[in-house]
């Protein structure tokens, strides 16, 4: 699947998304650029591992915005004690539009960590283009890290161009996953269902019987 782009040019106000957009205006206001520019997901690269700290920020403004968390249960003496952390460092996700992101980066003291990622079309070395997460891909993959994963079924990977391809659709009907959609791919010989996201990384899931799923 071919993730959405945002292209890094100054007289570029916005691309649209596939799917529902959102706009941020308030009541009572005139609109502006910045209002009228549709909301996306920006995947952005946090540096120094301070995702915690810009989540944080984030939302005592009022931006929406994702931390992928994963229990931890470390033997402290004699107690096995259970913690959060992040599934991958130096990331975090927000749903929003380029401008505000610039804003909140330029006056914002702990969201200044946060950096656009982007990437280079294929055939173009000069231009590079801002990466954003398809809407569906997105609500699947907040959706499947919010099951209580206590088979271990999850496995987060590093983005590749083979996660990346079309290939058959299905959707668990049963078990802790039911309703999470992805597609077929074959990781370390198994077949798992993938969750992609365009240039940033995936979810694999394992699938413990072929008849868990339906095609869509």
């Amino acid at each position: 699947m071919i993730g959405s782009v945002d292209k890094i040019t100054e007289n570029t106000t916005c691309v649209a998304n596939a799917g529902t957009r959102s706009y941020a205006l308030p009541v009572d206001s005139q609109p502006t650029e910045t209002m009228l520019q549709p909301l996306l997901w920006y995947p952005m690269y946090v540096t120094y591992s301070r995702e915690l700290t810009v989540r944080d920020a984030l939302e005592k403004q009022g931006v929406r915005c994702f931390l992928p968390m994963q229990q931890k249960t470390e033997q402290v003496g004699k107690k096995l004690v259970k913690s959060e952390e992040p599934i991958v460092h130096n990331l975090i996700f927000v749903y929003s539009n380029r401008d505000q992101l610039r804003e909140l980066k330029m006056f914002n003291r702990d969201c200044r960590f946060m950096q656009f990622m982007s990437v280079r079309p294929r055939n173009d070395e000069q231009s590079s283009v801002v990466i954003t997460v398809p809407e569906r891909q997105m609500n699947q993959f907040m959706k499947a890290m919010g099951v209580e994963d206590t088979e271990g079924r999850r496995t987060y990977l590093h983005y590749s161009d083979y996660l990346g391809r079309e290939g058959q659709r299905v959707r668990f009907i049963r078990g802790a996953f039911e309703g999470i959609e992805g597609t077929i791919k074959r990781i370390k010989n198994n077949r798992q269902m993938v969750i992609s996201l365009p240039h940033v990384g995936a979810l694999a899931i394992s699938i413990p019987s072929i008849k868990d799923l339906e095609i869509i």
